[in-house]
């Protein structure tokens, strides 16, 4: 939500998604953003499988792997031949087809620049999975031609020295850099990141709360509010400490005569 209000216009529309090494989830995360954009936006969205030395994306959204972006850059197949349908109408995917026996070969940055060129006016929004950024070249030549850059990073596992030095591989494209996201944040992160060890309590649904025997506080019209909160017209309950009795019902030893 806070991608689509800061980048608006027509020239912030392709966004790079990589992390700084494997396994932070980066193509999950890619392919959750893609699907959020057309489905809940109701953006026209494109999801480039560009991490062709490890493809996962044509098996997130049940696709053939092949033709792809590989026989793309290397004028092997046609745009409308790589690019596929999806369940959701307004997405799109360029898997990342098979690369030959040579995979770091398989990256042809002319073609890849002209490609995004050829894509820009008939998509909101594209994402571009790419490899991570510090084993891999490819990247930070991918990113010259992007909008923008989204880095992932995985609470609890992704080394400070790994972030450091995506961090100084970005350099020339840092103000590119749109925004990071924290995968597994709940169980990396320290204690002191949950809320309940500041007091908070976790917020309940009204079905919760019917289960856990939590009572649901009527509205301003007698009815139960939708998330089960007390209305805020509501009366405030009324409490009574140990001295807030009546008068007629305290009671008082008599002093004792001397």
């Amino acid at each position: 939500q806070s991608l689509m209000r800061q980048h608006r216009g027509p020239a912030s529309r392709v966004y790079m998604v990589s992390s700084a090494g494997r396994g932070e989830g980066k193509s999950t995360i890619c392919g959750l953003l893609a699907i959020v954009a057309a489905r809940i936006f109701h953006r026209h969205t494109l999801v480039i499988d560009a991490d062709m030395r490890r493809p996962t994306m044509h098996q997130l959204l049940d696709l053939t792997q092949k033709p792809g972006l590989y026989e793309l850059l290397h004028g092997q197949t046609t745009l409308d031949l790589a690019r596929r349908p999806t369940t959701l109408p307004l997405l799109h995917a360029i898997p990342s087809g098979k690369p030959g026996s040579h995979v770091s070969d398989s990256y042809d940055d002319e073609a890849f620049e002209k490609l995004l060129q050829s894509l820009r006016p008939s998509y909101d929004l594209i994402f571009v999975d790419a490899a991570p950024i510090v084993p891999v070249v490819e990247p930070i030549m991918m990113a010259e031609h992007v909008d923008g850059i989204l880095l992932i990073a995985m609470a609890g596992r992704t080394p400070i020295t790994m972030i450091r030095r995506m961090r100084g591989i970005l350099t020339p494209v840092a103000n590119k850099v749109a925004g990071a996201i924290v995968n597994n944040a709940t169980e990396g992160l320290p204690y002191y990141y949950d809320y309940s060890y500041y007091g908070y309590k976790p917020l309940l649904s009204r079905r919760d709360r019917k289960q856990v025997g939590t009572p649901i506080a009527p509205g301003a019209d007698g009815t139960p509010n939708g998330d089960g909160d007390a209305s805020p017209h509501a009366a405030p309950a009324a409490t009574a400490g140990r001295n807030d009795r009546p008068a007629a019902t305290r009671t008082t030893k008599p002093k004792p005569k001397e």
